[in-house]
């Protein structure tokens, strides 16, 4: 099978434009590169992140129109539904994806247990996409790197394989160590995902990386399982190079 391969590409290719209502997060993640955008360059360019990346709602922007057929990347500054997010902000957003049931709009957190109080809400929006960020399927290597103070990629993993019906996503990015080829893709498959995009670190962070090897036999795996899988920075880990 040809592969469809994205690389050096920091967005989602499926993505034609991005929405910050919700910004910040306190994940603290050692890959961010949204925050080191943020609190460097933007800080001192535009006043909407001149609090740098704490949380923050940002009105003005429910005022926004979208097209239809649009692909709409929600709050790729921030996660949206982080612990710290007053339900209101998410509801008053949600508001806004409902007026414009021709677009599509993709949620990505690191918290999708968050999901799950929302979700008699969620399902009612056909048009949105709700994603998680699994790196890997490794608990002890995740909280041993101290790679983020997200909630576990085990935990995030279920929440995500609980949710029923919504329509789902998950990006395995920036890829880390994981268990192996087989177990890791029949846990994202569980999840039942409409596409998984897979990539490397694309900032140099020296992350606990598997081998090109592993990674690319980890695709072709979610691939026999029938899912769509988009590849992003693809190449050989930094300790391989």
């Amino acid at each position: 099978m040809a592969r469809s391969r994205y690389a050096g590409s920091r967005m989602f290719h499926l993505v034609t434009r991005t929405w910050n209502p919700i910004t910040g997060c306190l994940h603290g993640c050692v890959y961010c590169w949204s925050r080191r955008l943020v609190e460097t360059r933007l800080r001192w360019i535009t006043r909407k992140y001149r609090h740098g990346f704490k949380p923050a709602f940002h009105e003005e922007e429910l005022s926004e129109l979208f097209k239809p057929g649009e692909f709409v990347f929600v709050s790729d500054m921030g996660d949206m539904f982080g612990d710290w997010v007053p339900e209101e902000w998410i509801m008053r957003v949600l508001d806004v994806v409902r007026r414009f049931p021709k677009t599509t709009f993709l949620f990505l957190t690191k918290n999708p247990r968050r999901y799950h109080v929302l979700k008699g809400t969620l399902c009612l929006y056909r048009n949105a996409i709700f994603g998680a960020t699994i790196e890997t399927d490794i608990d002890d290597l995740y909280a041993g790197h101290r790679i983020s103070g997200a909630t576990t990629p085990s935990e995030r993993i279920q929440c995500m394989r609980s949710l029923g019906a919504l329509r789902k996503m998950v990006s395995i990015e920036p890829v880390i160590e994981f268990s192996n080829p087989k177990t890791f893709a029949e846990r994202v498959a569980e999840i039942e995902p409409e596409f998984v995009y897979v990539g490397y670190d694309n900032y140099n962070n020296k992350l606990p990386e598997p081998p090109l090897s592993k990674t690319l036999e980890l695709i072709d795996t979610l691939r026999s399982h029938g899912i769509e899988v988009y590849e992003k920075t693809i190449r050989k880990a930094w300790w391989e190079q």
